[in-house]
C-alpha cells in the first residue's frame, strides 16, 4: 500500500493475501486524507455505489479534521473559532486518550509538529493520530448500517474488519535487511501501526528522527527503525495507543483487551 502521509502517527500496514469471504466479494479503492484506502466487501452493493458511500463518509470527516485544509472545522478552531459539534466529538475522544495514556498521546502539538518539519504551519491541535482511525470507524458504521457485515477496510495504516477472518499483512520496518512482513488474522477487530521507517530521517548513530513526537520534550522520538502494531475493538483506540506506545517504547503496557506487536530493532 502507498502510505506517503502528511499526518502524524502512522507507519504502515496493509491488508493483503486476499481471501474470498462468502460467495461474492467487491474490491474498491480510493484516496482520502492524503493516503490510499481499500475496501473488500461482500458484494451486497454495486462497486460504484459502494465507492461513493465510502468516499462521502471520508470526505465529511476530512473536512472536519484536516489541518491541511484552511477551511476545515479544525483549522478554523485553531484560529479561534468555536468547535463544531462534529469536531467537539473527536476532541472529547482525544482528551480521553490523552488521559488514558498518561499524556503519551497528545493532540495539542501542531506547532511542534510544524517545527519538526511535518506540519502545515500554525499552532494548536493536530488530530491525525486519532483522526484516520476515527474515520475508519465511521465507515464501518455506515457499512453495517447498509447491511454489509463481511468486509475489511484499510485507510493507510488503519484497518478494520467485520465478520469473517481476514489476513492482514504488517510491513517489516527493515525490508532492505531481510526483514519479513507479519501476517495476522483480523475478525471484528481493528488494527493500527505506528513507526518511524516511512517518514523519518536517519541520524548518524543509526536512530531515526520521525514524525512521532514525544510530548515530554516536544521533539521527534529517536529510535532504531521499528514499528508497533495495536489491535483493538475500534480503530480510533488502536491508532491512539499505537502512537502512545511508540512514544513509551517496548514493554509498555496497553489496556486489557488490546494486542501489541513490536517489529524491528525497537530497543
Amino acid at each position: 500500500m502507498n502510505r506517503r502521509l502528511l499526518l502524524l502517527g502512522i507507519a504502515g500496514s496493509g491488508f493483503a493475501l486476499w481471501r474470498k469471504q462468502g460467495s461474492a466479494t467487491t474490491l474498491i479503492r480510493g484516496r482520502a486524507m492524503g493516503c490510499d484506502w481499500k475496501l473488500l466487501g461482500d458484494g451486497r452493493l454495486p462497486a460504484e455505489e459502494l465507492r461513493g458511500v465510502v468516499a462521502a463518509v471520508l470526505e465529511r470527516w476530512e473536512q472536519v479534521l484536516s489541518t491541511w485544509r484552511p477551511d476545515s472545522d479544525l483549522s478554523r478552531h485553531n484560529r479561534g473559532e468555536a468547535a463544531s459539534a462534529d469536531l467537539s466529538r473527536v476532541l472529547r475522544l482525544a482528551e480521553q486518550f490523552h488521559a488514558e495514556t498518561g499524556g503519551a498521546f497528545d493532540h495539542r502539538m501542531l506547532s511542534q509538529l510544524t517545527a519538526a518539519g511535518f506540519g502545515p504551519g500554525g499552532s494548536g491541535i493536530d488530530l491525525s493520530s486519532v483522526g484516520k482511525g476515527f474515520a475508519v470507524d465511521r465507515v464501518t458504521e455506515e457499512l453495517q448500517r447498509r447491511g454489509i457485515l463481511r468486509f475489511v477496510f484499510s485507510l493507510a495504516g488503519e484497518v478494520r474488519a467485520g465478520e469473517g477472518s481476514w489476513p492482514v499483512e504488517i510491513e517489516s520496518p527493515l525490508p532492505d535487511r531481510g526483514g519479513e512482513s507479519t501476517s495476522v488474522e483480523l475478525s471484528r477487530r481493528a488494527l493500527a501501526t505506528s513507526g518511524n521507517y516511512r517518514q523519518g530521517r536517519r541520524m548518524p548513530d543509526g536512530t531515526v528522527s520521525s514524525h512521532i513526537l514525544d510530548p515530554a520534550t516536544g521533539r521527534p522520538v529517536l529510535r532504531p527503525p521499528c514499528s508497533v502494531t495495536v489491535m483493538a475493538d475500534d480503530a480510533a483506540s488502536a491508532s491512539a495507543w499505537a502512537t502512545a506506545l511508540f512514544v513509551r517504547g517496548p514493554g509498555s503496557p496497553a489496556p486489557a483487551g488490546m494486542q501489541v506487536l513490536w517489529h524491528g530493532t525497537a530497543s
